[in-house]
């Protein structure tokens, strides 16, 4: 940007800790929660965040979404200011299905406990680190087609360590299942596999959570992979060389192997039926392949991926937040408009 986005704001009558929140919530959730405001200002107690509030209620910026028991989350709606920052086609503005809401408010949490650290936010911003910075091939990003390829379609915030290092974010708004993780994995899998050292982490609300999201890593990558272990290898690619080498001394000798060998072959035996297998070994007796050709066939370098979990320890309303309306994806709420807002959220 050519200029002040924060700036933009103050001349609407935000003072700077409003503007730059509101700019916070604009770029990373389009909703937020009053004690998200006052974790921000650091400051605790009404009178600042209603002054706030009620500000933003008479420019009509914000509509509020009634949750049950004097509970409420905000929603950044105006397009005057999204288009003030930079952002006019932004889809923060617009009402979404529950969970889309709790990811983003779990996401300004994320986002407030790292206020200071180098983030990645907009598609154009990662996609010019990963192919500018990392040198990583653009068809290697996990992508998704919408009239044209969208990059990073999940919008979570990416961080870049001080040495250079990304720091991936999954957000687990409360699924009850493992298959939108799974999918992000997979969709992620080539361009994980392109970087040198990188750190994935997934943020939920419930121990739960954590602990399947862990067996769903550990299936999509797990740590067998380094001992070659594959279709056609199941037991390694040592044991297949092994075999190898035993099924060769045994046709050479007529049947003179060792004990520990024979095992092995009478387990190659079952394990190596295909014609893949058996030109493989065609090609170890005539000497066009050997054991280094085969150990890169089918070992696969370990990820330089660190897999970390975070319990956010955070209560969102969204799950009482049914009422009478409607939004856009089907799922009921109840928007109030700034005269109906209650001065105060329990």
């Amino acid at each position: 940007m050519d200029y002040d986005p924060i700036q933009s704001l103050e001349t609407a009558g935000y003072v700077g800790r409003e503007a730059s929140f509101l700019y916070l919530v604009a770029v990373h959730s389009g909703f937020f929660l009053r004690r998200q405001y006052h974790r921000f200002t650091q400051r605790e107690g009404g009178r600042m965040a209603t002054r706030f509030l009620t500000k933003a209620h008479r420019h009509r910026h914000v509509q509020v979404i009634e949750c049950g028991q004097r509970r409420h989350i905000y929603h950044l709606t105006a397009k005057p200011v999204y288009a003030a920052l930079g952002l006019p086609g932004s889809q923060h503005r617009r009402i979404k299905s529950d969970a889309y809401i709790k990811s983003r408010l779990m996401v300004l949490d994320f986002i407030l406990d790292h206020i200071d650290a180098d983030i990645l936010v907009t598609e154009a911003a990662k996609v010019d680190f990963f192919t500018t910075q990392c040198g990583v091939k653009l068809e290697l990003l996990p992508q998704s087609y919408v009239g044209r390829p969208l990059y990073f379609s999940d919008a979570f915030p990416i961080l870049v360590s001080r040495i250079g290092v990304p720091r991936f974010t999954f957000f687990d708004e409360g699924q009850v299942s493992d298959s939108r993780f799974e999918r992000f994995l997979e969709q992620y899998q080539p361009l994980f596999s392109a970087l040198g050292a990188s750190e994935l982490i997934y943020l939920a609300d419930t121990e739960a959570n954590v602990r399947r999201a862990k067996a769903a890593f550990e299936r999509c990558f797990p740590v067998d992979r380094i001992r070659g272990v594959t279709p056609l290898t199941p037991m390694g690619v040592d044991h297949f060389l092994k075999f190898l080498r035993a099924r060769q001394f045994f046709e050479a000798e007529g049947g003179g192997v060792l004990t520990s060998e024979l095992e092995v072959l009478r387990e190659g035996e079952t394990l190596y039926t295909t014609l893949e297998h058996q030109a493989l070994y065609a090609a170890w007796k005539t000497g066009a392949t050997n054991a280094a050709k085969i150990r890169e066939r089918f070992l696969q370098s370990p990820l330089r991926l660190t897999f970390t979990t975070t319990v956010l320890p955070y209560s969102y309303p969204i799950y009482t937040l049914r009422q009478d309306g409607q939004s856009e994806e089907g799922n009921e709420t109840h928007q109030q408009t700034p005269q109906e807002t209650p001065a105060m959220e329990a």
